[in-house]
């Protein structure tokens, strides 16, 4: 079979278009520019796209179109069996990419029936994904092969019996979870999990016997509890009957005391009643103007006593001398010597100093000026005397008036005190007046304590009593706030006694029947048994297996490590001549003339990837179908590999372009330098 060209819309690839030749096909291209996505393109054409897998690597969404444009291809390839076939994918919903599927034979448009889109790449290759995959389709990087039991039954088939229904890691794996499904350590599996359920249940049927027998207990120590409860309760109905008898003496004496309370009350109001004692109010007004008596006598004594000072001030002012008339003394003098004046003029006429005659009269005048002032003095001495004796008399007259008055209001004053009582002084009105206030006080206290003793009772008497037993009760010995203590304590011991008869009960109903839970265990102990002989079984099967595979090894191994091996040879120019693989495709290579081999892990990059692809191409001899060789793909499969023994590895793919189309992917130039100019090579650049 051999490509022809395709379309993509896939990745970064926008209808990229590619045509491919027969033979050898080496397609160069940079890093980035989208080799790794035209092989992923081809195998999605050929299998179909893997929908079923999640997360950003998904082959749906690491080749969305980085575009936005649907994911969509067209492969046409030519096919010995079919001939020339157009394969076409196309996406129509956005959660099933390039879902729709169409086949036809290129040029005519008439559907290719037998290919769909489950199984397009099979029918056209002969061989499934896996096996396509390890052998003749080699991603970047994916040189090494791994184990797979599509690969294993086609390899089986070529050295056995030529069937592919038989792979020893399917069978394998069979056996082992058939044994890890009975047994597959100490703590898995169905034989030890049956184990564990026929120890649960026996331990399930002694539980249910511990609980019966604690669920007699609690139930036997609550009916004691109740027959205790019993008994605390009819002694607390012996202190609600003591209580109500105590109630009902306490009501009657409530009542008595209200009517004794009440004819006290009534004796001291005849009392005042029978006396014509006059109203509290009046008698209080009463004795506040007695009071006010007091205090107007006070101050009548004091106005007494003002008056009496009064008089006896104005006799001693008017038993003062009088000021005299000294002043006239002087004025005579004056007038006297004033006189002298023409006396002495008319007897001395012929004086030599005519002045000596005025000597008298400027002595009179002198002596007339003393007596002016003497005179003024006198006069303002006698007014301040008259003056004084004025006000003196007032005053007098003042204090008389006030004294007289506060007597007549003194005298009014005990009049009204007086009026209405048998009193016929102040004292004895005084002395009435508290007797009387006394006895309304009286009155009051003794009407306060009989409403509060009648409110007492009818207080009690509205309260229910009922039932009052007439012969006296006895009260227990226990208190009341005894036996409540009893009986809650009793309550506390008896939920907690419930609760564990209800946690047996439930935990009894849990763990279910004790005949059912019988019988399981029986059942379970017999399908232990059975377990134990399949797992008998099984680990002998598994034992046999093995010796078989070691046997199915030893023939496939060492033809499959003799092809390696030469193409191994002819790739490191004969340093290498010696391969080992197992089942499982670990590889070991052995120097030409050196006993030891080397794990694979062990060489260089380079050296392990020749290994591999002499391993893949020594896998597409045995196992691909010979009659229709499928095109080799390889995706930068050298690019670890040294010049020389990338001529090698040219030259070996170039032979095996003679017989399959070889399709070469490389981000290098020395690929298509070195086959330029060959037969049968095609240099593509994209």
């Amino acid at each position: 079979m051999e490509f022809r060209q395709l379309q993509a819309t896939f990745g970064k690839l926008e209808r990229r278009a590619l045509v491919f030749s027969p033979g050898f096909n080496v397609i160069e291209a940079a890093n980035e520019s989208g080799k790794s996505t035209l092989t992923a393109f081809l195998c999605a054409m050929l299998y179909g796209l893997k929908t079923g897998e999640r997360g950003a690597l998904a082959d749906k969404n690491r080749y969305a179109p980085w575009s936005g444009s649907a994911m969509q291809g067209t492969l046409a390839l030519s096919s010995a069996a079919f001939g020339d076939v157009t394969i076409q994918r196309e996406t129509v919903r956005v959660n099933a990419p390039m879902g729709r599927f169409s086949a036809v034979f290129t040029g005519t448009g008439e559907p290719v029936a037998a290919l769909t889109a489950a199984d397009c790449g099979e029918t056209l290759l002969g061989v499934p994904r896996a096996v396509y995959e390890r052998s003749a389709f080699i991603r970047q990087s994916g040189l090494p092969v791994d184990q797979d039991a599509e690969l294993e039954r086609r390899i089986a088939a070529l050295i056995t019996t030529g069937e592919e229904g038989a792979s020893y890691s399917e069978a394998a794996a069979t056996l082992r979870r058939a044994i890890n499904k009975r047994r597959a350590n100490a703590r898995s599996g169905a034989i030890p999990a049956l184990e564990r359920e026929i120890e649960a249940d026996e331990a399930a049927l002694a539980e249910l016997d511990r609980l019966s027998a604690r669920q007699a207990e609690a139930e036997d120590a609550l009916a004691a509890l109740r027959d205790e409860d019993a008994s605390l309760r009819a002694a607390l109905a012996a202190h609600d009957l003591a209580d109500r008898q105590a109630a009902q003496a306490e009501r009657l004496r409530a009542q008595r005391e209200a009517d004794e309370a009440d004819a006290r009350a009534e004796v001291v109001y005849r009392m005042i009643a029978d006396a014509k004692t006059p109203e509290k109010e009046t008698l209080a007004q009463k004795k506040s103007a007695l009071h006010a008596l007091g205090a107007l006598r006070e101050k009548q004594e004091g106005a007494a006593q003002h008056s009496a000072k009064a008089r006896r001030a104005l006799e001693e002012h008017e038993a003062l001398p009088r000021p005299k008339h000294q002043w006239i003394v002087l004025a005579l003098a004056a007038l006297l010597l004033a006189a002298l004046t023409p006396v002495l003029r008319a007897a001395f006429p012929s004086a030599p100093v005519p002045y000596i005659a005025y000597l008298p009269l400027a002595a009179g005048l002198a002596l007339l000026v003393p007596a002016v002032l003497l005179r003024c003095s006198e006069m303002r001495a006698r007014r301040a005397y008259e003056d004084r004796g004025r006000t003196l008399s007032a005053a007098l007259r003042e204090a008389e008036t006030g004294a007289q008055a506060l007597e007549e209001a003194a005298r009014a004053q005990l009049a009204a005190v007086l009026d209405g009582i048998p009193a016929g002084d102040a004292a004895h009105a005084q002395a009435y007046l508290d007797e009387a206030l006394a006895r309304y006080d009286m009155l009051s206290q003794l009407e306060r304590d009989a409403q509060e003793k009648r409110m007492r009772s009818e207080l009690l008497q509205r309260e229910p009593l009922s039932d009052v037993p007439e012969e006296p009760v006895e009260r227990p010995a226990l208190s009341r706030a005894a036996l409540e203590e009893a009986l809650a304590a009793n309550g506390s011991r008896g939920a907690e006694l419930r609760r564990e008869a209800d946690l047996a009960a439930a935990r009894r109903l849990a763990l279910g029947d004790a005949g059912e839970l019988g019988a399981g265990l029986a059942e379970k102990r017999d399908r232990l048994a059975a377990l134990r002989e399949e797992y008998d079984a099984a680990a002998l099967a598994a034992d046999a297996l093995d010796r078989a595979n070691a046997a199915l090894q030893t023939r496939f191994a060492p033809e499959l490590g003799k092809r390696a091996a030469a193409y191994f040879s002819a790739l490191t120019d004969g340093k290498y001549d010696r391969l080992l693989l197992d089942r499982s495709f670990r590889a070991l290579a052995g120097e030409t003339g050196d006993a030891v081999t080397h794990e694979a892990a062990l060489l260089s990059q380079g050296a392990s990837d020749q290994l591999y692809l002499a391993v893949r191409l020594a896998i597409c001899d045995m196992v691909l179908p010979p009659a229709e060789p499928l095109p080799l793909v390889l995706d930068d499969a050298l690019i670890n590999f040294d010049d020389a023994r990338c001529a090698a590895a040219l030259e070996l793919l170039l032979r095996t372009a003679e017989t399959r189309q070889v399709l070469l992917f490389t981000c290098q130039h020395r690929e298509a330098a070195y086959l330029a100019g060959r037969d049968n090579v095609s240099i593509l650049t994209l």
